[in-house]
C-alpha cells in the first residue's frame, strides 16, 4: 500500500464519518421532536382525564338532584304516588327528547303526554 491509497482510504473513512455524524444529528433532532410531542400528548391526556372525572362527578350530582326532586314531587302528591312518578318521569323524558330534537315540529312525537295518565 502506498501513500496515495492510504490517503484515499482515510478520505473515504472521513467522508463516511461525516455522513454518519449528520445522520446521527438528524436522528437526534427527530428524537427530540418526538419526545416533545409525547410530552404534549401526555399532558393533553392528563387534562382529558381530569375533564372526564369532572363530568362524571357532575353527572353523579345531577342524578342525586334528580332523585331528590322526584322524591319531593312524590311526597307532595301523597296518595297519588304511582301516578305522580309516571307524570314526572314522562315530563322529564319529554323535555329530554325535546332538547335532543330541537328541529322537530311535533313536540309530542313518540311520547305520551302527561294527560294520558291522569
Amino acid at each position: 500500500m502506498d501513500n496515495s491509497e492510504i490517503l484515499r482510504t482515510i478520505a473515504t473513512l472521513n467522508t463516511r464519518a461525516v455522513r454518519a455524524e449528520r445522520i446521527i444529528a438528524r436522528y437526534e433532532q427527530e428524537l427530540s421532536v418526538a419526545r416533545r410531542s409525547l410530552t404534549q400528548a401526555n399532558h393533553e391526556l392528563e387534562e382529558i382525564a381530569k375533564l372526564a372525572e369532572i363530568l362524571y362527578e357532575t353527572n353523579q350530582k345531577l342524578g342525586t338532584v334528580t332523585d331528590y326532586l322526584l322524591e319531593e314531587q312524590i311526597i307532595k302528591l301523597g296518595d297519588q304516588e304511582s301516578k305522580s312518578f309516571d307524570t314526572v318521569f314522562n315530563m322529564v323524558l319529554k323535555q329530554v327528547e325535546d332538547k335532543s330534537k330541537p328541529d322537530s315540529g311535533d313536540v309530542n312525537s313518540g311520547t305520551n303526554s302527561t294527560s294520558d295518565y291522569a
